[in-house]
């Protein structure tokens, strides 16, 4: 086949999968889970896709290796659409948007990059390897679902509508610019409004910015969003209280604290019932 012919069928390969892409989109989002793993010179995007998924990935922008750990895959791949399974390991050239259809059994599907300058800015990261949707890449649809889902039930807990959640977020009365050096800025989040966003790298333990101080909330106290699996927890010291990493937070993720915690943190009351998390 010539490199025209070649190029060609590519594009038309493409459009399929975001066609695709688009219809299952209007469905359900699977639970797939994300591992980043960073070695010396190396990451690794670990995806756990459960059984009879039906799935789409990014375009990526670079050559990588493709480590397949468990399950069965049927995947387009350069010489057309095979059934892969596990333990196998290929090379994988860029420019390649896949589409996926998982058998009965979870699959472990590792994407490799060479990673010289050892970054772990994971939105730098995706940036240099893949053309991201507008819809964001699989993991943070995910995330934002079931955000979304779990918020909604948190409203429903308080007895509050949206409209009334925002204002009262939005109060201003009570606010403070955040302290200097506090490596944390707000940026637009695909979960809701504003969102603040990591600068660097936190550890489990750290403190990531404060949230009340002196009794005035901070735009960690007012921006950071709910999630059904947040990454830093409401603590107090002494009469303030900080966002905490509970999880290892990456540059350029987003904050993201469950508001059950932080309304038992800033006024002792514990909400029960409905809701897809532990408090913790």
């Amino acid at each position: 086949m010539k490199l025209a012919e070649l190029k060609s069928a590519g594009a038309l390969l493409t459009k399929k999968v975001q066609a695709l892409e688009t219809e299952l989109l209007k469905l359900p989002q699977a639970a797939i889970v994300t591992e980043h793993v960073f070695k010396p010179g190396i990451y690794e995007r670990k995806i756990i896709i459960p059984a009879w998924t039906v799935l789409t990935g990014a375009k990526h922008k670079t050559d990588y290796k493709v480590r397949l750990e468990k399950g069965t895959i049927a995947v387009n791949t350069d010489d057309g659409v095979k059934i892969l399974t596990a333990p196998l390991e290929f090379e994988a050239k860029a420019g390649m948007q896949r589409a996926g259809r998982v058998f009965d059994q979870e699959v472990i599907w590792v994407d490799v990059y060479e990673n010289p300058d050892n970054c772990t800015n994971l939105a730098e990261l995706e940036a240099k390897l893949y053309v991201v949707p507008e819809c964001g890449l699989a993991d943070s649809r995910t995330a934002v679902q079931k955000a979304r889902i779990d918020f909604n039930a948190f409203l429903h807990q308080t007895g509050l509508t949206q409209d009334e959640m925002d204002a009262l977020v939005h109060i201003e009365s009570d606010l403070i610019d955040m302290p200097p050096n506090v490596d944390v800025e707000l940026r637009d989040s695909m979960i809701h409004g504003k969102g603040l966003f990591a600068l660097r790298d936190f550890n489990v333990g750290q403190i990531v910015c404060p949230g009340r101080l002196n009794g005035k909330r901070t735009p960690g106290g007012r921006f950071i969003n709910h999630s059904c699996f947040p990454n830093v927890t409401p603590k107090k010291f002494g009469d303030d209280i900080y966002a905490v990493a509970i999880r290892k937070i990456y540059a350029g993720d987003e904050l993201l604290v469950n508001y059950r915690k932080s309304i038992q943190v800033n006024f002792g009351i514990v909400l029960q019932g409905e809701q897809l998390c532990q408090v913790g």
